[in-house]
């Protein structure tokens, strides 16, 4: 082999072994945003659970004020005053 087709040979060995790092970096990077993804998937979830279960609270408590409105205008009702409430043991 002449001196031009060794270097040439070196170039292209130097080339696939770089290019065989660069494979192998870049599968480890992808395994890592996957991971990352997952949990960040995770944790949408239980955010999305947490509002479900707040949106269901607001509209108890709106269901709440809609029955005492009710219950005052149709019936009459009234919250009794503190001296009014008798404590039974």
């Amino acid at each position: 082999m002449s001196r031009g087709q060794m270097t040439w040979l070196s170039f292209l060995m130097v080339a696939v072994v770089c290019s065989g790092v660069a494979v192998v970096y870049a599968k480890f990077l992808s395994r890592s945003l996957f991971v990352e993804l997952q949990q960040v998937r995770a944790e949408r979830d239980q955010v999305d659970m947490e509002w479900g279960r707040l949106q269901l609270e607001l509209a108890t408590r709106g269901a709440l004020g809609r029955i005492m409105d009710i219950a005052g205008e149709r019936l009459q009702m009234r919250v009794p005053a503190a001296e009014q409430i008798v404590v039974v043991k």
